[in-house]
């Protein structure tokens, strides 16, 4: 099999950026042709490791320079630029004669250019936010020509990937060809050791809007007088930064809740955390969830669409909140008041994260990307 993955960058350490490249170079590594291809990278360094047998390239196609011009030659850039990635991915597709060319949904620009390939090439897109945040784009004429580029993108392309079922559900009212399978994890320990744990709260993710971090900075809020020795660390970069540092003091928890910058090591602060907590309006998968069982550690989350259901056992594994601040206080609050039960709860959830495996689950990238043929 030859396939080519097209990422905007390789630029920050997201979710994504993280499963393509493990996709990457799991494909590399067991017989296939893997080319890689970034549009916006430039000089800056990969933050993800690609291994020798995957091939690399950049299309310098920087959509983000458009908005240094005024409005009338920002047009015409707008433009020139989408014809130039068009026609040199073209020119790769025609070159590595792909099985399959890999895009995820964010390429927001880019939309138009994809569908014009989708006669001529094996196109499969990747959805790994929930449906959800399709629509209901805002009211913007933009978001609106987004919103109808993406569905038309779908319904022509050759095969559309889900995290999960539910999501799938959906977009096969559009296509027919869809299928799910979720991201692996990439380090699951066969045996947990003891450790002495510090009383923290473990959160991860994007700092955005629909990450909802303003919703756990107010449950803890409402029980952090009660248990003056716990704290909450939260690892991300994003828009909502400065607003929820400001919230923080607000409520006079500067010390009690702290944003740290994503981190590599992010299975070490797993083993010295109790519990991690997801306080999303929305999930495509949710890895960090996975992630966290795999080391051990049990997990409270907003029973939000569409990951979480699919993830937690709610009362076994973990425990699903409503999407409200006082019911998510009382399931972060029934984690640190039920020592026993949470260790157990962390038992069964690293069981339960073996399903997530990366020799499990590339097994299952490889069979959608084959089924193409």
């Amino acid at each position: 099999m030859r396939i080519i993955f097209v990422l905007r960058s390789l630029t920050l350490s997201g979710g994504i950026e993280r499963v393509f490249v493990d996709k990457a170079n799991w494909l590399a590594n067991h017989g296939h042709s893997v080319l890689f291809l970034t549009f916006e990278q430039g000089t800056h360094p990969l933050s993800f490791q690609l291994d020798d047998g995957v091939g690399y390239e950049d299309l310098d196609c920087r959509y983000f320079r458009v908005y240094r011009y005024g409005i009338l030659k920002r047009i015409i850039q707008m433009y020139l630029i989408k014809r130039q990635f068009r026609k040199r991915l073209q020119q790769k597709i025609e070159y590595f004669k792909p099985t399959a060319v890999v895009v995820p949904h964010n390429l927001t620009q880019y939309y138009g250019c994809l569908i014009s390939l989708c006669s001529s090439a094996p196109i499969v897109v990747e959805n790994h936010s929930a449906y959800t945040e399709f629509m209901n784009p805002g009211n913007s004429l933009k978001q609106k020509i987004h919103q109808h580029n993406y569905k038309v993108l779908v319904k022509r392309c050759r095969l559309v990937l889900s995290l999960t079922d539910k999501d799938a559900d959906f977009w096969r009212s559009f296509n027919h060809s869809v299928q799910v399978a979720p991201n692996p994890i990439t380090f699951y320990p066969d045996q947990i050791e003891e450790t002495e744990r510090k009383n923290r709260i473990i959160c991860v993710g994007r700092l955005s809007r629909v990450k909802r971090w303003d919703r756990l900075v107010d449950a803890f809020s409402l029980i952090s007088d009660k248990y003056p020795r716990w704290h909450v660390v939260i690892f991300g970069e994003g828009e909502e930064k400065d607003s929820l540092n400001e919230q923080i003091c607000h409520l006079g928890l500067k010390g009690r809740i702290t944003i740290c910058s994503p981190t590599k090591e992010i299975y070490q602060e797993y083993f010295q955390s109790q519990f991690l907590v997801l306080s999303s309006d929305s999930e495509g998968f949710s890895l960090v969830l996975a992630e966290a069982m795999a080391c051990g550690l049990p997990v409270v989350s907003t029973d939000c669409p569409f990951g979480p259901s699919e993830i937690i056992d709610d009362g076994t594994t973990g425990l699903l909140s409503k999407m409200d601040v006082n019911d998510l206080a009382e399931k972060m609050e029934w984690m640190i008041t039920h020592e026993k039960e949470r260790k157990q709860m962390g038992e069964k959830a690293h069981a339960a994260a073996a399903k997530y495996k990366k020799g499990v689950i590339m097994k299952q990238w490889e069979q959608a990307y084959l089924s193409v043929l």
